[in-house]
């Protein structure tokens, strides 16, 4: 159990190369004519004793010497409409307002209608829309702390592609 436990500390940690990679070994150690360095589960442990320190005094300092990396950069809290939308097609398009918006609504119908049929809905350099399952299972009502049961439901949801997550990315 306490290897285990050590393990996934050291993986959590120092990411997947330290987890990948084997501790020194000894040999070199000893040919270098040095104190050996612990191994093995000794070598893991002792990093995840380290690691638990340095969470304890991170939590310790206030929260004026964070890092401005630790928390993301605040987003603009703009809302682009339907009728924006709209607009932004008809200017590249160069169709009318109201072609666009009747382009717009047939492009909502049909994914609507394909994802509620059970079908993924691939766009090449946009992203893909399916129906996920998820089960029934236990909530509370945060007002009163009563146990409810939710029902099993179906749910539309969209991953990304590679293409769109990179110009998300590209000026932060």
């Amino acid at each position: 159990m306490f290897v285990a436990a050590a393990l996934a500390a050291s993986f959590l940690t120092d990411g997947i190369d330290a987890f990948v990679t084997s501790p020194p070994s000894l040999e070199r150690a000893s040919r270098s004519n040095k104190v050996s360095r612990p191994s093995g589960i000794a070598l893991h442990a002792a990093k995840a004793k380290k690691a638990k320190k340095a969470k304890k005094v991170k939590a310790a300092a206030p929260a004026a010497d964070a890092d401005a990396d630790s928390e993301p950069p605040a987003l603009p809290k703009e809302n682009f409409k339907k009728a924006d939308f709209i607009s932004s097609v008809s200017e590249k398009t160069g169709l009318s307002k109201s072609d666009s918006e009747a382009a717009l609504a047939a492009v909502l119908d049909t994914i609507t209608e394909e994802v509620s049929a059970g079908k993924r809905v691939g766009v090449i350099g946009f992203g893909t829309f399916k129906l996920s399952y998820r089960s029934a299972r236990k909530g509370r009502n945060p007002q009163t702390g009563e146990e409810l049961d939710i029902k099993a439901s179906y749910s539309p949801s969209f991953t990304a592609s590679k293409a769109f997550k990179e110009k998300v990315n590209e000026g932060r």
